[in-house]
């Protein structure tokens, strides 16, 4: 690409030279840049960022090896995380020759044992998060109505014995 710092200013030149060459993608020590992940006809680099965040901070995770051979595919059945993070997920996968050709393929199977769309998993999350939600509510109302109704009985007995 042609920056020219005399057309387009010294500081938009650095900022798209560091664009291009600035990780993108990171798992554990693993890094990834927009040309390493273009390699792999990866061009969701929204979606590495999110990748990137939870596989690092939340599931801490040490490299991409350690995604492909330990980390079962419903821990990252979370919101923020869909299919087209998992497909860069394996896209990262294939930059690091991990998993063959298809490395999803490979991958999903591997530890689920059997063929199911990450659509099912996050529909079973929300499913199950729902369910519990619900069952708090209704935990709650009871424990609501039981000490409404131990209120109002000592107010009334306390009512009857001042008579």
């Amino acid at each position: 690409m042609d920056l020219s710092a005399s057309i387009l200013g010294k500081s938009v030149v650095g900022y798209l030279q560091e664009r291009q060459t600035g990780i993108v993608l990171r798992i554990g020590k693993d890094t990834f840049t927009r040309a390493s992940l273009a390699k792999v006809a990866c061009f969701n680099f929204a979606a590495a960022a999110n990748l990137s965040k939870i596989l690092t901070a939340e599931l801490q995770v040490k490299d991409t090896r350690e995604v492909f051979d330990h980390v079962h595919p419903d821990r990252l059945a979370i919101p923020k995380l869909g299919a087209v993070s998992l497909a860069v997920l394996g896209a990262a996968s294939e930059a690091k020759k991990l998993g063959g050709d298809a490395p999803l393929a490979n991958w999903f199977p591997k530890h689920r044992g059997s063929a199911i769309t990450v659509a099912s998993l996050k529909h079973r999350e929300a499913l199950e998060q729902s369910q519990e939600r619900k069952a708090t509510k209704a935990r709650k109302a009871a424990r609501r109505n039981t000490a409404h109704a131990l209120r109002v009985q000592r107010f009334t007995d306390k009512e009857t014995n001042a008579r």
